[in-house]
């Protein structure tokens, strides 16, 4: 799975005004998609899509049951754990029996990308670019940017979930009640991060008396983020004189091996760091015993409730950027979109657009509402103009936003509300993400395409991945990591990823 994607689909309160779907509308383009919808069925729609929740509901959910209503269908959900999306995503391709609706995470890279992009092109999805138009919400002009980045030859095969490009990735969450009682700044450096998390470890921050804490909850790849931090570029790839050089072997994914090394012998992660998976992070991370770990910035807000009740002081606030070694402020940033919904061959055009007009509901207006917060009345009450979440919220588990995990508001602050979030720490979640946006960290490498990348990358990236923990770990010699950089640099398959890669960025730079 793809590290930066750990992050939880949730939204803002100030929702888009411009993808207002009048209830008739709706109502009619969900239901039938050409007789009003007055007579027709329900639609039986099949789902697979990723979700971060610690429970998932059914169909006996009463928010479940409204979205049925609303658009005239009847919905199976496979929801599927971040923490075993990949694997399961993988057999479920291999079987060649498809939902209705499939969400992968990526349609570039491997594992997954190359086989969806084969399986594009022998004709197994629906083009749906002619459909496209007779969706209002779907055709939003906030939306362009969204559906023309997610194009394949032009085309739209994909329905891109909308995601916006500042607030998710994986980057620190620190305790800030752990850096007010030891009078420390959040840090800006990754010098004063090491620091923060050192101070963490040995100054008793949760007043115990014993020396129980653990500074960081990660694993190496929850902590992934500091070599674009040291090599000052978002994703794989670096540019430099004109031309993209893999940061797998560059000199400053070294450095950051060895800070990553350094804070590991320093106790500053978990003692089975290696070997951590996604939810035992968030057990470490939920204990009340930990100073920060790697999240979208919403989890600074969902992840704080287990937290405060081991210690109802916890506060967390979200790092907005961190310095390298060069001074450059790095932030996560990227697409304005994460993952893809496909709709395979073997469905029928008459439902293909009933599945597009569920769709629509949901980034329309009142679905987007729906999806975030519930059936007025029952999991919330207006007050003032202010969303106040009820007691039935949490019973149907509204608040752990799974319905809301299907769609995304068009919002640029989006991806930092949590349900039940309140006014003041929305404020300071939003001043977070002004601040993001004035870092600009580029992503050379965004939406190439290569054959070698796709073939041979992930079997290398692995191996550098391995390489890198067992030196982490001090399994390997600093001597024995600089042989195998040095190997992989004249690896012909390495080379041949790097010739396509930068053929692709000179093709693309002339468009």
């Amino acid at each position: 799975m793809k590290v930066k994607k750990m992050v939880s689909l949730s939204s803002a309160l100030v929702l888009s005004s411009s993808l207002v779907l009048t209830a008739c509308g709706s109502k009619d383009n969900a239901s039938s998609g050409g007789d009003g919808g007055k007579n027709a069925a329900p639609t039986d729609i099949n789902i697979s899509v990723i979700s971060y929740a610690d429970e998932f509901i059914d169909n006996t959910n009463s928010l479940w049951q409204e979205f049925e209503k609303k658009t005239n269908t009847k919905l199976k959900i496979n929801w599927i754990s971040a923490t075993t999306f990949e694997d399961k995503i993988n057999v479920l391709l291999a079987s060649g029996n498809l939902p209705d609706l499939t969400f992968v995470e990526d349609i570039t890279a491997a594992p997954v990308g190359p086989q969806i992009r084969n399986m594009i092109k022998q004709g197994a999805f629906w083009d749906l670019t002619p459909f496209l138009k007779d969706y209002p919400n779907l055709s939003a002009p906030e939306l362009k940017e969204t559906f023309d980045k997610s194009k394949i030859d032009g085309k739209n095969y994909t329905i891109p979930r909308y995601y916006p490009s500042y607030g998710g990735g994986v980057f620190p969450i620190l305790r800030q009640d752990w850096l007010d009682k030891l009078g420390l700044k959040m840090p800006e450096t990754v010098d004063e991060f090491y620091n923060v998390l050192k101070a963490f470890k040995e100054k008793d921050p949760d007043g115990n008396g014993k020396a129980d804490t653990v500074p960081y909850a990660a694993s190496p790849a929850y902590i992934g983020f500091m070599y674009n931090v040291f090599n000052d570029t978002q994703g794989a790839w670096k540019l430099r004189d004109g031309k993209l050089n893999s940061i797998l072997t560059e000199d400053a994914s070294k450095d950051a091996m060895l800070w990553i090394k350094k804070a590991y012998d320093d106790g500053l992660f978990p003692a089975d760091f290696a070997i951590l998976n996604f939810s035992q992070i968030n057990d470490v991370f939920q204990s009340g015993k930990a100073g920060g770990g790697g999240y979208a910035m919403n989890n600074a807000w969902s992840r704080l409730a287990p937290i405060q009740k081991v210690d109802p002081k916890a506060e967390l606030v979200p790092v907005t950027a961190l310095s390298g070694p060069s001074g450059n402020k790095y932030t996560p940033s990227g697409s304005p979109f994460y993952g893809h919904y496909l709709i395979p061959k073997k469905v029928s055009e008459d439902k293909v657009k009933k599945i597009l007009a569920f769709m629509d509901y949901g980034y329309g207006k009142e679905g987007n509402k729906l999806a975030r917060y519930g059936i007025p009345d029952v999991h919330y009450k207006e007050e003032n103009g202010k969303i106040v979440p009820t007691e039935q919220a949490k019973k149907d588990k509204v608040t752990t936003n799974l319905m809301d995990s299907l769609f995304q508001e068009i919002n640029p602050y989006s991806a930092v509300y949590a349900q039940g979030m309140t006014d003041e720490f929305l404020t300071r979640q939003k001043k977070i993400v002004d601040e993001r946006t004035k870092v600009k960290v580029a992503k050379p490498d965004d939406g190439l395409v290569s054959d070698a990348y796709n073939k041979y990358y992930s079997e290398i990236k692995k191996k550098t991945d391995d390489m890198r923990v067992k030196v982490i770990l001090g399994k390997a010699t600093i001597a024995e990591y600089d042989k195998f950089i040095a190997d992989l640099k004249a690896d012909p398959n390495m080379q041949l990823i790097t010739k396509e890669m930068n053929e692709a960025y000179q093709a693309a730079q002339k468009k």
